[in-house]
């Protein structure tokens, strides 16, 4: 009996450690698409320079797959692949006041060469550009305005296929000056062919008078040009991947839940809105723009389609 009851006990924690144990991020590289489409790319520690640190741990909580050192923690999310890498709050990097002084361009430099040597496709990037992390000091009594220096670039690929923007794929990191990432963010889905083909005919039915005049015929009135760009589901997003080719329009609406359209001081309040078009002239929403509790911001009926040209 004895003998019996260890048996079980070994059993039982053969099956706890197997129901705990991490499981494995997708492979760093390219992922292949369909026939016509455009690859994608899985970014993964092995292809960084991320700093993690020491005394490296896999983790599975919250949907992402996780390395957590002690300088920072490398993040894949289960569900999507985006990955997501930032430093500890205690970090050697992370204390630094200024962590690069190298300027902008360079940034820019060895951001995209970083990237290309990862594995993103380089004909997809269609160019680079630095945002800037700020810091100001001074003491509790100081009265006078601290004037903000730059700790930091972030610098920010923009994809492009065949000349088209893809809008909601995202690469960015924040480099130090030894050429190592203090933080990065990578989400570059592949595109499917039927999305290239659709980004294609926009563009040829938008290049001809009596085809532009058509489409445009079957989209709400008064509103200003637009452009051809692909969109798919952002990197927050688990549900099921969505992509289609879009005619992006910016319309700026007054806000809804406004008494006035004007403040105090006599300042028009309101938001611009992107809205987008299927190659049919229907309007879509992304799954992140659907998440919405309030509905749809600002609401508006569709107004019936009209005939005839456009003037």
């Amino acid at each position: 009996m004895r003998h019996n009851h260890l048996y079980l006990f070994v059993i039982a924690l053969t099956i706890s450690c197997a129901d705990t144990k991490v499981p494995q991020a997708p492979n760093a590289g390219i992922i292949q698409t369909d026939s016509g489409g455009v690859v994608g790319y899985q970014h993964g520690l092995e292809h960084s320079r991320f700093i993690v640190g020491t005394n490296g741990r896999a983790v599975s909580e919250f949907g992402f797959i996780k390395v957590v050192g002690t300088e920072g923690t490398f993040a894949v999310d289960a569900a999507n692949g985006a990955v997501i890498a930032i430093p500890n709050a205690r970090s050697a990097e992370q204390q630094r006041a200024v962590w690069y002084t190298l300027g902008a361009d360079r940034h820019n430099q060895q951001v995209l060469a970083y990237f290309v040597a990862a594995g993103i496709p380089q004909d997809q990037i269609g160019g680079v550009h630095a945002t800037t992390s700020l810091y100001a000091s001074g003491g509790a009594d100081d009265s006078s305005a601290a004037q903000p220096k730059i700790a930091a670039w972030q610098s920010i690929l923009q994809r492009v296929t065949n000349g088209v923007p893809v809008i909601d794929s995202v690469v960015w990191a924040r480099m130090n000056e030894q050429g190592k990432v203090i933080s990065e963010w990578v989400y570059w889905p592949p595109i499917s062919g039927k999305t290239i083909g659709e980004a294609r005919r926009l563009r040829a039915m938008l290049s001809q008078e009596s085809e532009r005049a058509a489409f445009l015929s079957r989209l709400p009135r008064d509103l200003p040009p637009g452009e051809v760009v692909i969109r798919h589901s952002s990197a927050t997003v688990s549900e099921p991947f969505e992509v289609f080719a879009s005619y992006d329009v910016v319309e700026r609406k007054t806000a809804r839940d406004l008494k006035s359209s004007s403040d105090a001081n006599g300042m028009t309040l309101g938001v611009s809105v992107v809205r987008h078009f299927d190659v049919e002239g229907n309007e879509r929403k992304l799954p992140q723009e659907r998440r919405s509790p309030s509905g749809d911001f600002p609401a508006e009926k569709r107004p019936p389609p009209r005939t005839g040209a456009v003037p």
